[in-house]
């Protein structure tokens, strides 16, 4: 057991030198999760925030984010204050955990050196090691997703497995939204048991444990919103537009998802190389790999939740009418690791020829690490973003804005909620689905002037067409090279 445990931390160690940067770039969502941070910090930067949300808008995000995981970072906002390297520090500590997980599962089912090979193949992904210098969700709901599936496959099922499980998913629930579906998982397979052993069911004693489970997921809910700030709006109304204003079919959407998963689901197991011919391989490898973790998921089949939550995670991807990546199958990664396992013990059962041994694995997890050698290598390297807010532009540009625009004024730009965290602005977006002149109408209406910041490689085309298009009267301020700050009036 101890060895074990060493082996694996030493295996491991190294991604706490990959990507662990003092800076973060423009990407928005960030921002929302320190607001919500600071907030049970009791930071006084809570009260400098200022982001209103675009009612014409459907699709950008939410007006908040489950608490769960500001909960998580709030001790660090305490002691820190806004500071990215603390908190991505924690996010590695808790991507450690959850490889951790991924490594104590599949010990149940194959010998440790393969269960740390297998594991590895997540932990060294060139997307897991770029994707951890984010401060996002992900890999923390990952993390008690994985803790749920361990604690819920166990072949016994004991009060305590049921307790930790319901925690763990209760956890996930608070910490992304999208933790829901295995309430659906659960559902199923209590209706599938039944199904199976109508006889013999312990009906009972199934429906608590499922009762359990739901209990403690709408508990940390209804817990998390009591604790959580006041004065935001539910985002439940977000998600009901996301789904039921959509401009397209859901048939078109499903199909359009399906050709997404396509493309999507092969690189759980591919490289990722600047060399276009290389990138043909590793795909090509990517695609293999899937090939042989679906002979897994057909041939290991028993309509567990296990199972059941891999179905439906596919389901909700399918029906979700935005694409968010790979980060949003994260929880999906034990199941695929395993069902990939599964898969090469049948090709051995198939062909009389161990396709997974020690030296294999192990052969194989080099080549796999080998794969990824652009991403690592990248991530060794000092990586402070220059496409950030922390660049000497940007910068100057943020001073610009504190110093000039007033308090009372109105700016509108592509990543809102990050200038509105840098300076304190009151700030909004265009909604781009929308034509030019709902976005005129609205803001006219409501302000009789406001600015449009223009940031060089990341806003648009359709704010230049806004601005182009505005009928009144403006002003432009060139800020430097990258910023233009346009006042309409």
């Amino acid at each position: 057991m101890k060895k074990n445990t060493l082996y694996f931390l030493l295996c491991m160690l190294p991604l706490f030198f990959l990507n662990l940067n003092s800076t973060h770039n423009w990407g928005d969502d960030f921002a929302q999760y320190i607001h919500q941070a600071q907030y049970f910090a009791n930071d006084s930067a809570y009260q400098h925030w200022h982001f209103e949300a675009n009612p014409l808008d459907h699709e950008y995000a939410p007006p908040s984010y489950p608490n769960g995981f500001p909960f998580l970072m709030s001790p660090i906002m305490a002691i820190w204050g806004y500071s990215v390297k603390p908190i991505l520090i924690l996010i590695t500590t808790l991507l450690l955990a959850w490889l951790w997980v991924i490594f104590k599962f599949l010990q149940r089912h194959t010998n440790s050196t393969i269960a740390l090979c297998i594991t590895m193949l997540c932990a060294y992904h060139h997307y897991i090691v770029d994707f951890k210098q984010y401060i996002l969700s992900d890999i923390p709901c990952a993390l008690f997703c994985s803790i749920y599936l361990y604690q819920r496959t166990k072949e016994e099922t004991s009060k305590q497995s049921i307790v930790l499980a319901s925690v763990a998913l209760g956890m996930a629930f608070v910490i992304r939204s999208q933790a829901i579906v295995f309430l659906g998982a659960e559902g199923l397979f209590f209706l599938s048991q039944w199904l199976k052993q109508k006889r013999t069911f312990e009906f009972v004693p199934a429906l608590k444990n499922m009762g359990c489970v739901i209990i403690a997921c709408l508990l940390f809910y209804f817990l998390s919103n009591f604790v959580g700030p006041r004065n935001t709006h539910s985002a439940l109304a977000f998600y009901k537009q996301l789904y039921t204003q959509t401009q397209h079919s859901w048939s078109y959407i499903v199909l359009n998802n399906i050709e997404y998963l396509g493309t999507l689901l092969p690189s759980f197991f591919s490289g990722w190389a600047f060399d276009p011919h290389l990138q043909i391989a590793y795909t090509i490898i990517g695609t293999a790999l899937l090939g042989v973790s679906l002979l897994g998921f057909y041939r290991s089949w028993r309509a567990t939740v296990l199972d059941w939550g891999f179905i439906c995670m596919l389901l909700l991807v399918l029906v979700t009418p935005v694409h968010q990546g790979l980060r949003y199958l994260f929880p999906m990664w034990l199941p695929m690791l395993y069902y990939q396992l599964r898969g090469f013990q049948q090709l051995k059962k198939s062909f009389s020829f161990s396709f997974l041994n020690k030296k294999t694995a192990i052969i194989t997890c080099v080549l796999f690490i080998v794969m990824q050698y652009d991403t690592i290598e990248g991530a060794t390297h000092n990586n402070d973003m220059g496409w950030s807010p922390y660049a000497k532009n940007d910068q100057q540009a943020l001073q610009f804005i504190k110093t000039t625009v007033p308090d009372s004024s109105l700016i509108l730009f592509s990543k809102p909620r990050a200038l509105s965290l840098y300076t304190g602005k009151r700030t909004c977006l265009l909604a781009e689905k929308s034509t030019l002149i709902e976005n005129y109408t609205y803001f006219k209406t409501n302000n009789n002037t406001y600015y449009v910041l223009v940031r060089k490689e990341l806003t648009s085309n359709y704010y230049t067409n806004y601005i182009n298009q505005y009928r009144g009267h403006k002003d432009s301020i060139q800020i430097n090279n990258f910023f233009t700050l346009y006042h309409l009036y």
